[in-house]
């Protein structure tokens, strides 16, 4: 099986690359990174709430970009997570009031919908009273957790097995400021993206 160049030790602040220990390119290697990204598409009309999205496109994009440089999963000599990026897309209370949230999110592979969750759920990020106007515009960096960069890191070499992974997003509100309401519900969509890099031996068989 195909592995890492490196174990993750620790993930600081996203955004910026993740070192991998050991790893070499050469001018016959080409990197490329990609996203998988989901939407959180919720109306919430109480101060908490519990919900999920799927995150499953891994294997379809990488196979796309492997194929527009006429390649195939064996010509990959690592993969692994490089940042987690969350933007808000839409959100009600413009002119009215921010929403604060404070919620969890973990992250686990569950392949079979209705079967038992294969590996995690881990921690992924946290948010602390997280204005949701404040993530407007560009796509913010998250400090990631890494027991959850490993969940994804370990999806990530099985998809070099040719296997599919589903990965969960599960979000755990506990509490929102001011406080949502059927007359003021808290109407928002927020994109949610895992990028990952891939490094390719582009040199010719031997």
């Amino acid at each position: 099986m195909k592995h890492l160049c490196a174990k993750l030790l620790v993930v600081a602040i996203v955004g910026v690359m993740l070192a991998m220990a050991g790893c070499v390119l050469d001018e016959s290697d080409l990197v490329i990174t990609e996203s998988v990204c989901v939407n959180f598409d919720q109306t919430i009309t109480t101060g908490s709430f519990s919900t999920f999205v799927v995150c499953d496109k891994f294997l379809e994009t990488l196979l796309a970009e492997l194929a527009a440089h006429d390649k195939t999963l064996d010509d990959i000599e690592s993969i692994h997570m490089v940042s987690g990026t969350f933007k808000n897309m839409a959100v009600t209370g413009a002119g009215k009031h921010d929403w604060l949230i404070t919620a969890d999110v973990s992250i686990g592979r569950q392949d079979d919908s209705g079967g038992p969750f294969t590996d995690g759920p881990a921690a992924f990020v946290s948010f602390n009273n997280q204005s949701l106007q404040a993530l407007k515009g560009s796509p913010t960096n998250a400090t990631l957790n890494a027991a959850g960069v490993d969940v994804v890191n370990r999806a990530l070499e099985a998809v070099l097995e040719g296997e599919n992974p589903r990965l969960v997003l599960v979000v755990d509100n506990e509490g929102i400021s001011p406080t949502p309401s059927t007359s003021d519900p808290m109407d928002f969509k927020l994109l949610t993206c895992v990028k990952f890099q891939a490094i390719v031996n582009m040199s010719d068989p031997q």
